[in-house]
């Protein structure tokens, strides 16, 4: 049987890398190399790849790779992520593959990508919501608030994993949460503060509570909003994240992406009338481009509506005066902290 040379590589990378992270980061990265590292292997034992040397992977090696997680049903977007890791490898050993693949084979856009993805829907929410403030169970009560701080607080699930309950504001006359691991891995983006929307702080008030007898009970320490409660890591696991969703979803029997609950924030606060550089910063995006493309849906319902109102006789209002216009045409209340019915 041959050598796992990409596990052996990789493990070189680690211990060269491992001073320039956090442990949680570091541990993450690990975990998915090591992942990667197994796909490959099987692929070359099965004669599908070339190699699963990181020195020799060539262009056909990681299209086959890409190939391969396609077929098994994972989304384009969790696959760049893994050639944006394998990358770095591939770099560390000086191999220049990957710059080739994507000259080659393109970003991997489906032809059928229109930008924008369906946010939670509202019913959902307020089922969640309902759930948390009903449930005596930790783990359904765990759950909930992991996906409230999406709905809420347009936090990414890797931003929630890495949340202190130091950075909860929830009973603050204008309720807010500091989001300081921006984007969860590492430590790059500026930290921001959200609101933290729909009214949603004594909700946020019973997890706490439950949550401090759970520790005290099980003799642990932990600043974490989400306390790892066997490991001895600072944060819980993205899959843990996923678990939790996964809870609620059986409580609610239902099924829904978890960051589908960030989208509804973020369209949520655009259909509210919030202007949307406001909706960008909360949003943690790197520009308001980025707002525009995956949630102004908001925009394609208004212009339907306006046209059919000016070609039967009616004026339009002005793109700058957009929140007064939502207000006249009673679309949603400007009032962010409870979610109208």
């Amino acid at each position: 049987m041959t050598k796992n040379q990409f596990k052996t590589d990789a493990e070189k990378y680690l211990a060269a890398i491992k001073g320039n992270y956090k442990d949680s980061t570091y541990d993450e990265k690990r975990r998915k190399l090591i992942f990667y590292s197994n796909i490959l292997y099987k692929l070359h034992q099965e004669g599908k790849i070339s190699s699963c040397n990181p020195k020799t992977l060539t262009k056909e090696d990681i299209n086959a790779y890409v190939i391969y997680r396609r077929r098994s049903g994972v989304k384009d977007s969790t696959i760049r992520k893994d050639l944006s890791n394998i990358s770095e490898l591939l770099t560390f050993v000086g191999n220049d593959a990957m710059k080739v693949y994507r000259v080659t084979y393109g970003n991997m856009r489906p032809k059928s990508y229109n930008g924008k993805l369906d946010p939670l829907p509202d019913e959902v929410i307020d089922r969640v919501y309902a759930l948390a403030r009903e449930t005596k169970e930790w783990k359904v009560l765990q759950g909930c608030v992991a996906v409230i701080l999406g709905c809420a607080a347009g936090l990414r699930p890797q931003e929630s994993k890495q949340l202190y309950v130091s950075d909860v504001h929830h009973l603050d006359p204008q309720p807010y949460v500091y989001v300081r691991h921006v984007k969860g891995e590492g430590t790059w983006g500026r930290a921001r503060k959200v609101p933290l929307n729909d009214g949603v702080g004594d909700i946020i008030q019973k997890y706490l509570v439950m949550r401090q007898r759970k520790l005290e009970r099980k003799g642990i320490s932990s600043d974490a909003m989400f306390p790892p409660m066997r490991s001895g890591r600072e944060f819980v696991t993205q899959q843990s994240m996923s678990r939790f969703k996964r809870i609620v979803e059986e409580a609610l029997g239902d099924s829904f992406v978890l960051k589908d609950g960030r989208r509804a924030y973020g369209q949520r606060m655009l259909d509210r009338g919030v202007p949307i550089d406001y909706v960008s910063y909360c949003m943690g995006h790197d520009s308001i481009e980025t707002t525009q493309k995956f949630y102004a849906s908001y925009r394609d319902k208004m212009v339907l509506s306006e046209v059919h109102h000016i070609l039967s006789g009616g004026t339009a209002p002005r793109w700058e005066t957009v929140t007064a216009w939502v207000h006249r045409k009673n679309v949603w209340t400007h009032s962010l902290p409870k979610h109208p019915k």
